[in-house]
C-alpha cells in the first residue's frame, strides 16, 4: 500500500507550491477538500491517457482533492494554467485520516479510476494492485476492497449518479478564496 500525503511534501518535482485543506459539512459533501496550487515546477508532468498524452503538473495548474468522509476513495480535480479543466483522477484508498499536523494523508490501494472531459473512464494499475497482492503489500481483503470500490464507482460514473464530480468547480473556488 501507497502512504500519500494530500500536500505532496515529498514530491520532487514541484519548486513551488500553496496549499490549503478545510471541512464542508453540507447536504452534497461532507469531508475535506483540498487545494494544491503548483506555483513552480522542476519538470511537468505528462502522461498517455486515453491514447493521448496529456499535461497533468505544470506551472500554474491546481490539484483540487476531495475525500468525502468514510468512503474509499478520493478526487483530484485537475485544471490547467488557464482554469481550464483537465480530467478527474480517482485514488481508490484504504482510508484518509488526519495526520498530527492537521494534514490528510491517505492508503492509497492502487487501482486508479481517470475520467477525461469527454467522459471516458479508464481503469488504471490493475498490474500495480495485482503485484501489491503477489508481494504481500496488500491484504486479500484490501484487494477486494479495491476492486469492489472500483467496480461500485465505474458503475456509478456510467449511470450519472456519481454527484460529486461535479462538485469540482465549486470547491476549487471556495478554496480559491482560501489560498
Amino acid at each position: 500500500m501507497k502512504r500519500k500525503r494530500a500536500d505532496r511534501a515529498d514530491w520532487p518535482r514541484i519548486a513551488k507550491k500553496r496549499f490549503v485543506q478545510t471541512r464542508i459539512d453540507e447536504k452534497e459533501f461532507c469531508g475535506y477538500v483540498t487545494l494544491f496550487c503548483i506555483d513552480a515546477v522542476h519538470q511537468p508532468l505528462w502522461k498517455n491517457l486515453s491514447g493521448q498524452s496529456i499535461c497533468l503538473v505544470d506551472q500554474g495548474y491546481l490539484w483540487l482533492q476531495q475525500f468525502p468522509l468514510n468512503a474509499h476513495y478520493s478526487i483530484t480535480s485537475i485544471f490547467d494554467a488557464q482554469g481550464n479543466f483537465v480530467r478527474w483522477y480517482i485514488d481508490i484508498c484504504k482510508q484518509h485520516v488526519l495526520d498530527e499536523d492537521g494534514v490528510l494523508w491517505y492508503d492509497d490501494l492502487y487501482l486508479d479510476i481517470d475520467v477525461s472531459p469527454s467522459g471516458q473512464l479508464d481503469l488504471l494499475d490493475v498490474d500495480e494492485l495485482d503485484d501489491a497482492l503477489r508481494r504481500g503489500l496488500v491484504t486479500p481483503l484490501e484487494y477486494e476492497l479495491a476492486w469492489r470500490e472500483a467496480d461500485r464507482i465505474i458503475l456509478a460514473i456510467e449511470a450519472d449518479r456519481f454527484p460529486l464530480l461535479w462538485l469540482s468547480d465549486n470547491h476549487k473556488d471556495r478554496l480559491l478564496k482560501l489560498v
